[in-house]
C-alpha cells in the first residue's frame, strides 16, 4: 500500500501526550497516531451498524467500563 506523507498541527499538550505515550509504548509517534487512527476507524465502522459507544471488557462476557458521546 502506498503511504502519503502529512504533516499535523496540535496543541502543545497534545504534543506533549504524544511524545509522552510513544516513549512509553517505545515506538513512533507516527505508530501511535496511526493506532489512534485505527480506532477511530474501528468505531466509525460500529458506529455505521448503530454501535455507538465503546466498550472495555477483562472478561468478553463483562463489560467493564464504556465510553459514550466521545467521538461523535
Amino acid at each position: 500500500m502506498a503511504k502519503v506523507r502529512m504533516n499535523i498541527e496540535v496543541s502543545q499538550d497534545v504534543a506533549d501526550f504524544l511524545e509522552e505515550v510513544a516513549r512509553e509504548e517505545d515506538t513512533s509517534k507516527t505508530e501511535i497516531v496511526r493506532r489512534a487512527l485505527s480506532v477511530l476507524k474501528a468505531f466509525r465502522q460500529q458506529k455505521s451498524k448503530g454501535r455507538g459507544h465503546l466498550g472495555f471488557a477483562s472478561d468478553p462476557t463483562k463489560l467493564d467500563a464504556e465510553m459514550l458521546g466521545v467521538l461523535n
